[in-house]
């Protein structure tokens, strides 16, 4: 199912930014050259954070990835062992957001471990319309949403990529202002995290800290970014299926034999929608458990830091800014994407309802669209079960319960 082994990955990567400069001047839509998160698993495909059925078969791969697992897991047991050490409740805020931050990586990176073969598989699987319905096909409006995904998804690449560098940045480069601490805190054998005993050895472990710290924060984009793509292409697809929906009302002078075969072609359609977003859900469950648990934890900490900090530690409230902004803006993407595939499915059922004249075919034909308009009217979600789905609802729900927390945190102190 996968695109190739690490040399083809490269090769992806290294054709993106033409492919999207080309398809960015297209006057009129025209074929897109793949479905656009095949640039963000080659992107994880070279972070050696893919081990699927391909890549599996390499043993340097393989021994890199479990290096980085274990190499992930180490900075979390130094994180949380450093936790005793924190002396205020600014601290301890900064090392709670580290250690949920870095518990947030391990679990997503984790998941794509084990679910990297069925991720493959759903990429396959949202190209059916090309495959399958519509192999050969020139319809402008058609085209037209694709090269819109298309350019939506790449757009996203590349902004989520110069955030999180310069967030990256901004948090590793902040100790070199003469505080003489590492990245974050945590806790080393011989002390050597202490500068004014091991002075080389506390580089060693600033610099190393930050490479692997910047590797962390690119897997965990581009994990995400696989997940949002996948809600992207999901809406999509429900895009293009009320399109064939409301273009079968524009078959005239066809039999009901013929207009029920089409029929059931654009059925198999939606049937093969739903059953993605079920293989979507099982694949990123975990990912979506973990990523509400940690942006509760992450915009709670982060707001109720931020008002302790302002007063007695500017540059520590920054910070706690710029990160407040990019647990929003993750959070925020999430659901609007899923809330988008939520209002688009429910459109299907319109869109059946809109076919001309449906009224006056056959009664198994009658009976069929009846069908789908009553399936289409049950919304597809992204859930992370046994949580909530991804929505604005459970966007202001996340809000709204942050709230509560923090002002219960205030009263108590």
């Amino acid at each position: 199912m996968a695109d190739g082994g690490y040399q083809s990955n490269l090769g992806l990567l290294r054709q993106f930014l033409d492919e999207f400069r080309s398809v960015l001047r297209q006057e009129t839509p025209g074929l897109i050259p793949r479905l656009a998160f095949n640039y963000a698993r080659a992107c994880l495909s070279l972070l050696c954070q893919y081990p699927n059925m391909k890549l599996a078969t390499l043993s340097l791969y393989r021994w890199i990835n479990v290096f980085i697992m274990c190499n992930v897991m180490n900075a979390f047991v130094t994180m949380v062992l450093a936790l005793p050490e924190s002396k205020n409740v600014i601290e301890i805020g900064d090392d709670l957001v580290w250690i949920s931050g870095m518990g947030l990586v391990f679990t997503k990176i984790f998941y794509m471990r084990l679910r990297c073969n069925e991720i493959d598989e759903l990429i396959w699987d949202f190209d059916y319309y090309n495959r399958e319905l519509r192999p050969n096909h020139r319809d402008d409006e058609v085209l037209g949403w694709q090269r819109m995904c298309y350019l939506i998804e790449s757009g996203l690449y590349m902004n989520c990529f110069c955030l999180v560098n310069f967030f990256s940045a901004a948090v590793f480069l902040q100790p070199l202002l003469g505080e003489g601490k590492l990245p974050f805190h945590s806790i080393w054998p011989f002390q050597w995290h202490r500068m004014d005993l091991h002075p080389n050895m506390f580089w060693f472990l600033y610099i190393w800290l930050s490479v692997t710290s910047q590797h962390n924060l690119m897997s965990i984009l581009m994990v995400d970014m696989v997940g949002i793509s996948t809600f992207l292409q999901t809406a999509l697809n429900l895009k293009l299926l009320c399109i064939e929906l409301r273009k079968l009302g524009e078959m005239k002078a066809v039999s009901d034999a013929r207009f029920h075969e089409e029929f059931c072609r654009v059925i198999r359609f939606h049937q093969h929608i739903i059953s993605m977003v079920k293989k979507a859900n099982s694949a990123f469950n975990a990912s979506f458990n973990a990523q509400l648990v940690a942006s509760f934890s992450l915009i709670s900490i982060s707001t109720f830091e931020t008002m302790a900090a302002a007063a007695l530690d500017p540059k520590m409230a920054a910070k706690f800014v710029l990160l407040l902004m990019v647990v929003f803006i993750q959070l925020s993407l999430w659901c609007v994407a899923g809330t988008l595939v939520c209002t688009q499915s429910l459109e299907v059922a319109q869109a059946a309802f809109d076919i001309n004249d449906w009224h006056t075919k056959a009664p198994a034909i009658q009976r069929d669209i009846s069908f789908v308009i009553l399936r289409a009217q049950k919304p597809l979600m992204y859930v992370a079960e046994p949580f909530l789905p991804f929505t604005l609802g459970t966007y202001m729900l996340v809000l709204k319960n942050c709230y509560r927390l923090l002002a219960l945190m205030q009263e108590s102190m």
